[in-house]
């Protein structure tokens, strides 16, 4: 299989899936709550489900927007060239690049 992947700029680059499925959920907690007439601190459970996973919708659209962007990038860019033809990329391409590849969403093999 190895001899079948392509390269991106001289690299074999692919997107971590579930590096982005841990970056967008949002981890259960405990809320503290405070009781207005004692003013005691006390820890409220979480009352949904383990099961349910719930994500910050933000980071979510963020992350999917830029993944867009390099999935409908549609320049031919010469492998040969390496980083010489990524520079010449357009700045959306660019910051969406940099910051999957920052953020581990994109690995390189």
């Amino acid at each position: 299989m190895e001899n079948l992947l392509l390269e991106i700029g001289g690299k074999e680059l692919y997107i971590d899936v579930e590096r982005l499925s841990e970056i967008v959920r949002i981890e259960p907690s405990e809320k503290i709550v405070k009781n207005l007439e004692t003013e005691e601190e006390t820890e409220e459970e979480n009352l949904l489900d383990d099961s349910v996973v719930q994500i910050d919708v933000t980071k979510y659209e963020l992350y999917r927007e830029m993944v867009g962007t390099l999935l409908s990038y549609n320049e031919e860019i010469d492998n040969r060239m390496g980083k010489v033809a990524l520079n010449a990329t357009s700045v959306p391409f660019k910051l969406a690049y940099n910051t999957l590849l920052m953020k581990g969403i994109i690995r390189e093999l």
